[in-house]
């Protein structure tokens, strides 16, 4: 039966004054080192040349925007460049109350930055007279991916204002859409727009090495009724705890595209349950796909479970392994290997990702955050019983 076994957990100290407020993407340098965004500006990303045993503080100075920015999503493309996509943190509750977004890249590791603003506004399908009225990068937890071309991709979350009504006339309006842009020219301009999903956000990426025009997307959907749907059934398949009138879905999800992201689907029985979201998303050049996130709401249970788990193809995701060690089509019913070290639950991290590498065939690296320390540790681990 294949387990995740964790082979060393090792603290990271920050070396700032400043709480480290998380741990948002996790990249390799052509360098060979390690880079981590804890999605501020300082202590910025933390380098390690030493497999993430050690970590040094880079701080991100940003000259061209405002303060307060908040490093939602960040790699390192092939070329050694960094990117950022950034903007003033919400306020709490996830409200968005600053309506400019930035990309930012450096290409001499992080002493300077050039920015750009995004021009989502005019992203909709209806621009300029029907522009989105806000996006929201911060708390969304994007990550890039690169083509084989060096074409770089990434989402967030386009809203029209009139977003939240669902029982609108017009169903192309409500919902909180995810949508992913792209740039050809390394940076200059953005654009090139894909709805993903009208009612996700929160989406993780990642590349079939062996088919870039074949991408999964492991993201959190949510949405309130949509007129004719009764409410009540639907509770009973997400198992989301709020009365009919709220949101009925808060679920995580499973996408994937067929023709390099210009359109995704839901795959078949890849909804999870409440609260199964916040993914990182793995893909190894073995064709091994790994899915974190949180357990969620398992049926039976009063409260979502915010343990990390993985969920794990190992064949490019025909497959996922499950209980009976025979395998499963299905994604949602893949078994839940649990990736938390021993902690009190009173510790474990209430939001963000868990950001992972894989530093040499099956030998991973994760970090996760925990509130009652607030601290940073790096886990290493690796998958046991393999075929």
């Amino acid at each position: 039966m294949v387990e995740i076994k964790i082979d060393e957990v090792v603290p990271i100290t920050p070396p700032a004054a400043e709480i480290v407020a998380g741990a948002q993407n996790l990249a390799r340098h052509p360098d060979g080192s390690l880079w981590l965004n804890t999605s501020t500006t300082h202590p910025g990303l933390l380098r390690s040349s030493d497999s993430g045993r050690t970590w040094t503080a880079v701080p991100v100075y940003l000259p061209e925007v405002p303060s307060g920015q908040y490093l939602a999503g960040f790699t390192i493309a092939r070329d050694g460049r960094l990117w950022l996509v950034h903007q003033v943190a919400p306020a709490g509750g996830g409200h968005i109350f600053d309506p400019l977004a930035f990309i930012s890249f450096s290409a001499d590791g992080a002493r300077s930055w050039q920015s750009r603003a995004l021009d989502y506004a005019n992203l909709a399908p209806g621009a300029p007279e029907d522009p989105y009225a806000s996006i929201q990068i911060a708390w969304c937890r994007p990550n890039f991916i690169e083509g084989p071309d060096g074409s770089l991709m990434l989402s967030a979350s386009m809203r029209y204002d009139d977003w939240g009504d669902y029982l609108q006339p017009d169903q192309s309006r409500p919902g909180i859409r995810d949508v992913m842009i792209r740039t050809t020219d390394g940076g200059e301009t953005w654009g090139d727009p894909t709805i993903v999903h009208q009612h996700a956000t929160e989406t993780a990426y990642a590349l079939d090495p062996g088919d870039p025009e074949h991408i999964f997307a492991a993201t959190r959907i949510q949405r309130k009724a949509l007129p004719g749907e009764d409410a009540e059934e639907i509770l009973k398949t997400t198992g989301v705890p709020y009365p009919p009138d709220s949101y009925i879905y808060k679920n995580g999800l499973l996408l994937e595209s067929t023709d390099g992201g210009r359109s995704f689907r839901e795959v078949p029985h890849g909804l999870t349950w409440f609260g199964a979201y916040r993914h990182t998303l793995l893909w190894t050049t073995s064709n091994v796909v790994i899915a974190l996130s949180y357990a969620g709401q398992a049926p039976g249970r009063n409260e979502a479970d915010n343990r990390k788990i993985a969920r794990v193809s190992l064949n490019g995701g025909r497959t996922w392994v499950d209980a009976t060690g025979m395998g499963t089509p299905f994604f949602n019913r893949a078994k839940m290997l649990h990736l938390d070290p021993p902690h009190p639950p009173e510790h474990l991290y209430e939001v963000g990702t868990t950001p992972t590498v894989e530093l040499a065939a099956n030998h991973f690296l994760s970090v996760c955050i925990y509130k009652g320390e607030g601290s940073l540790e790096a886990v290493s681990w690796h998958l046991e019983g393999l075929p």
